[in-house]
């Protein structure tokens, strides 16, 4: 019996193990709810609830991102339009055009003052750029008349004004009258007009010596009466010279030197100044010809005057005009 005994123990542990198996109780399964049963006429008329809004996605900045500078705009300044001048169309002028002027007369040479005797000749020279008129005035010694070149010939029938109109203006034949007068020019074009500087005139008395009486006055060729020649008193040393010579009616040689006294029948000169006037009207004339630096002598004989010209090698005789 003793023998039997270790194994009726394990046979008892046996069935406690399945006693045990058999007593204990699987958990539940969840069963799912069923599904609502819908119709389609049901599904075509709910209404679906709005959808939930989706947020929108903000990026977040590159803080290391280089951004290349932006490059300044270059400004290019604005030149405002130069106004052109413009000429009101005149009389008989197309209207709607207009003609461009290039600027005022500028003056570029003023008149000189010139000093002579009563009865003798000067000559005022200007020069000037973009003038198509001229025209010389005359003011009196106080100030309180300015009158131009025709007022002054009227006035003075006798003195001969010669390019009144012109840059260069000559008087001959000046009275001691006008004496301290001054004289300029003014120029002018469509634009505007511009005045040169003044010129003093001084006149002195005539003071010609007894013994240069005989070049004195004004002589005329005997042939043609064509060249006509001025003589006056300088001063003691010298005499000036004037001489027309026309080729014809619309041309004129001009001199005019300074002859030197060398005995009371001999003048010697080597400063002439020569030059051909051209006319395109009775006032005014183109300088064609000129030349300075011309020389030659004038002597007395037989109460004639002889005119030996170097430049030219030609000799007139005149008689006293």
């Amino acid at each position: 019996m003793k023998k039997r005994k270790p194994a009726i123990v394990c046979l008892g542990l046996a069935l406690l193990m399945l006693t045990a198996c058999g007593s204990r109780k699987e958990a539940p399964v969840p069963t799912a709810a069923p599904l609502p049963t819908v119709t389609a006429d049901a599904f075509l008329s709910a209404t679906a609830a709005p959808a939930a809004p989706t947020p929108p996605v903000t990026a977040t900045p590159n803080i290391y991102a280089t951004v290349p500078p932006t490059a300044a705009p270059t400004v290019i300044p604005t030149v405002p339009p130069t106004q052109v001048p413009t000429v009101p169309p005149t009389a008989g002028a197309m209207q709607g055009v207009t003609t461009q002027l290039v600027a005022v007369p500028r003056i570029t040479k003023n008149p000189g003052d010139e000093t002579v005797y009563a009865g003798g000749w000067c000559q005022f020279v200007t020069r000037y750029e973009n003038a198509e008129l001229a025209e010389w005035h005359f003011v009196s010694r106080d100030g309180s008349l300015d009158v131009t070149y025709k007022d002054v010939q009227n006035q003075f029938p006798a003195m001969n004004i010669i390019g009144g109109n012109t840059k260069d203006m000559t008087l001959e034949g000046i009275p001691e009258a006008l004496n301290g007068c001054r004289v300029y020019c003014r120029f002018s074009n469509y634009a505007g007009s511009v005045n040169t500087a003044t010129a003093l005139l001084t006149v002195l008395p005539s003071q010609t010596p007894a013994g240069r009486q005989g070049f004195v006055g004004r002589w005329a060729d005997e042939i043609a009466g064509r060249c006509q020649i001025e003589i006056r008193y300088r001063d003691e040393g010298s005499m000036d010279v004037d001489i027309h010579w026309s080729g014809s009616a619309w041309e004129m040689a001009r001199w005019r030197m300074t002859g030197k006294v060398y005995r009371n029948d001999l003048l010697v000169y080597d400063d002439a100044h020569y030059w051909v006037e051209s006319y395109i009207n009775d006032t005014t004339f183109n300088i064609t010809e000129e030349s300075f630096g011309g020389s030659g002598s004038f002597y007395l004989q037989d109460g004639k005057l002889h005119w030996h010209d170097n430049q030219r090698g030609q000799d007139t005789v005149l008689i006293p005009a």
